[in-house]
């Protein structure tokens, strides 16, 4: 219940019109993190939020709801902020296309919906590289605390395997339900039993951080409406009502406001909406929440940064940190496409306009039909599990102190963590068409088609995004790097090796022609002499940028501390996949939830 007097005073305060309006905290980005961390301060009515999203809401868009459309918006900047990297020179000069979501709920609304967790040692590994109480015990209440569990059916938990659940391991009064599909077909149902056939099935339910194996995973869908649970249906519709919490959209955020008259304190932020720049000053903190490639831009474009470069574009320098927009990591993958027999009906179905509209139509008369679903086959996978036969190396020259500390991890823990998600695609796609998403997850050919997508989940590879204009609207340059380090090309051979395996493992090849031997027209069986030039010329993003605001120690690499507080400001801290030191297996949704969740909780700590 709302006091009289507290709804009448936060109407004052957002509809003002001469003075600059003041709040107590503004959150750069209404994304996953940025929607989750405002919900959660906004329970206390003494708080006051506002929210500045680029993007529009969709959160009432068939596009964005129905499970079967997401690719769709691929591409359209409606939806899409659509970066492009620089070409790669370690992989053919490909430029390669990522998509963001440009909306509220960020890329939660774009997203293909995986409901997967990191390892225990994944997070464990943030503490040992020098974040105080950092660990997979000290985040697990804030995974708990994002996510509504729902059980499947017992039809459903025979035919997809997933009798390793253990429901009391996850939560159940979160905003973000999750739970198995309840419409699959054929290829679903033999995906977790082929890997049993390999002796790779899941021991224990993976939500553990332990578990490795094949399995049918979780994804995050509302059964009941047939609609992606998401951060703008979850956490701000429920908040959307509240008076002291305000959201705008369209609203580019141009620069971070400070007072360096003594120490640098963050005062405000400076944007601009419908042609019209504007301001919003705060009397407790900036939250920035823009992302891993929007996040490093705007601390650079506010003077947070590597002075030459600030200075290269006019910048002043308020803060030096040559750290920022540096330590980028992504999971790329290798894709494999086969020819499915006759009668098993995939995605390239929807290339029929006749059925794509009964689909259309169907879901927006009863939400039923296969436009109200998406798949959920997946593999985390160790490298005694591919068989690679690998060592990490274990000596490293010309890096970082900071740098060589991660690769030490990565080799410690190599014997022991996922190398890889093995993952699918139920249709035909087109890999040359990286540097194009409207075309990437579909083909022009005839037939029908089964993609297996070959994930590594700990690159070596460092990249970085840094401006490369003083003006807000400009992209600035991505550059991953993807494969500078050459071992990670050494890993990705093995594991799309490993994948031929699986499509010639029964049952999934008895739905694929020739058992596994006769692959969509433009792939070819990939041997040890070519694998690792298919991989240069096919290489795919997963689309999970991170690490360009990392929490490390300062000397170590680090822009943010522990408690997510910008080195050498007060009053900023940044909150979203760009603060990971080091990147996690599996689908990086989950961990961005559960970071909010942990943020909004250090605030309202330090708030009392």
């Amino acid at each position: 219940m709302w006091p009289v007097s507290q709804v009448l005073l936060f109407s004052h305060i957002f509809s003002s019109a001469t003075a600059v309006p003041t709040y107590d905290y503004v959150v750069i980005g209404g994304g996953t993190a940025g929607l989750t961390i405002s919900a959660r301060l906004t329970e206390n009515p003494e708080i006051s939020v506002l929210v500045l999203e680029a993007g529009n809401d969709h959160s009432n868009d068939t596009n964005v709801l129905a499970p079967g459309l997401y690719t769709g918006m691929y591409g359209n900047p409606e939806y899409d902020w659509n970066f492009k990297t620089v070409p790669q020179i370690h992989a053919n000069g490909q430029v390669v296309a990522h998509p963001r979501g440009k909306q509220l709920g960020g890329s939660s609304a774009i997203n293909f919906m995986f409901w997967t967790h990191p390892s225990q040692q994944d997070i464990d590994s943030w503490g040992e590289l020098g974040n105080a109480n950092w660990s997979w015990n000290s985040l697990l209440p804030f995974f708990k605390k994002s996510e509504s569990y729902i059980a499947p059916s017992v039809q459903v938990k025979e035919d997809l395997q997933t009798e390793p659940i253990v429901s009391k391991i996850h939560g159940d009064m979160g905003p973000i339900v999750n739970t198995f599909p309840d419409i699959y077909g054929p290829l679903d149902e033999v995906w977790p039993r082929t890997y049993r056939n390999l002796g790779l099935n899941v021991k224990s339910d993976p939500r553990d951080g332990l578990a490795l194996g094949g399995y049918t995973n979780l994804i995050n869908v509302d059964l009941k409406s047939k609609t992606r649970s998401y951060a703008a249906t979850g956490y701000y519709l429920p908040a959307a009502k509240r008076p002291n919490l305000k959201v705008t959209t369209g609203a580019l955020v141009e620069q971070i406001l400070f007072d360096d008259s003594k120490n640098v304190v963050a005062t405000g932020v400076q944007y601009s909406a419908n042609g019209i720049v504007a301001k919003a000053l705060v009397k407790k903190e900036v939250i920035l929440s823009a992302g891993s490639i929007g996040s490093p831009q705007i601390l650079e474009l506010s003077g947070i940064g590597a002075s030459e470069l600030l200075k290269k574009h006019g910048i002043k320098v308020t803060v030096e940190n040559e750290n920022v927009g540096e330590n980028l990591q992504d999971h790329i993958y290798v894709p494999i496409g086969y020819e499915v027999i006759p009668g098993i009906t995939t995605l390239d179905n929807f290339t029929d306009p006749a059925y794509f509209e009964a689909a259309y139509n169907q879901y927006l008369t009863n939400a039923t039909g296969p436009l109200s679903i998406t798949g959920a086959s997946s593999s985390l996978l160790s490298c005694s599990q591919i068989s690679c036969g690998l060592n990490a190396p274990t000596k490293f020259t010309s890096v970082t102190p900071g740098l060589e500390a991660q690769y030490k991890l990565l080799s410690k823990y190599f014997g022991t963590e996922a190398v890889t998600q093995e993952l699918t695609v139920s249709g035909g796609m087109s890999p040359q068409f990286v540097n194009d998403t409207t075309k990437l997850f579909t083909t022009s050919l005839t037939g029908n088609f089964f993609s297996m997508l070959g994930v590594l989940e700990h690159p070596f590879s460092r990249g970085s995004i840094h401006i490369k204009s003083a003006n807000p609207a400009t992209y600035p340059d991505m550059d991953p790097r993807y494969l500078s380090h050459p071992f990670d090309l050494q890993v990705l051979s093995k594991i799309a090796l490993h994948m031929q395996t699986v499509a010639q493992t029964a049952p999934l090849s008895n739905l694929l022609k020739g058992n596994g031997t006769v692959y969509q027209p433009g792939y070819h069986k990939l041997t040890q002499e070519n694998v690792g030039t298919w991989i240069k010329e096919n290489i795919q993003s997963e689309y999970h940028p991170a690490g360009t605001c990392a929490m490390l120690p300062r000397k170590k690499g680090g822009v943010v501390d522990e408690r997510f507080r910008v080195f050498g400001v007060k009053g900023l801290r940044i909150v979203d996949a760009s603060i990971f030191p080091i990147m996690p297996r599996a689908n990086l949704q989950t961990l961005v939830y559960a970071i909010a969740e942990r943020a909004a909780a250090f605030i309202l700590e330090e708030n009392v």
